[in-house]
């Protein structure tokens, strides 16, 4: 059965993610000695607010929708929020559902955006997002938001940004 609880990812997520600011005790980057425009960004997102919206037929159908906001946080200490919408586009009833996520990640300095496809299935995943772009420090923001489902109310975002 398809599970309720869909992680940002949103944010997409979105997610959302610490925004980079110099001397803030709030970020995190690794640089890459081949690319030094790579930015590795880690937070825990931890449920805020969602609404399951039955759009189709009665029950898990396509049109589906997820809409969420979840808090950020880093070492314990809220950092931004995160926001956005998961449409059911595929489903396998009783076995799986492939949700297209939209999402934005709200922070000091910014804000990133993610989207893309994931196959959910009973159970914690990990999956993928696309970085798409953001405002601010992150205006010309790409990469991938790796998405690692903990439990039902927190998950670990690794936000890997090419600026």
């Amino acid at each position: 059965m398809m599970r309720r609880r869909f992680p940002f990812a949103i944010l997409a997520a979105l997610a959302l993610a610490v925004m980079i600011i110099p001397g803030a005790s709030t970020s995190s980057s690794v640089r890459s000695a081949d690319d030094d425009r790579l930015l590795v960004i880690r937070v825990t997102e931890r449920t805020g607010q969602e609404a399951f919206l039955d759009l189709g037929e009665p029950g898990d159908s396509l049109g589906d929708q997820f809409v969420f906001s979840n808090d950020l946080f880093r070492g314990g200490e809220k950092v931004g929020t995160d926001g956005g919408v998961g449409t059911i586009v595929r489903l396998q009833p009783m076995v799986a559902a492939t949700i297209q996520f939209v999402a934005t990640a709200r922070l000091p300095g910014g804000q990133i955006t993610v989207q893309g496809l994931v196959r959910f299935t009973d159970g914690p995943s990990t999956f993928r997002l696309a970085i798409t772009g953001g405002t601010g420090r992150f205006r010309d923001a790409s990469g991938v938001l790796i998405v690692e489902e903990v439990s039902e109310t927190e998950t670990h975002l690794t936000f890997r940004v090419i600026r």
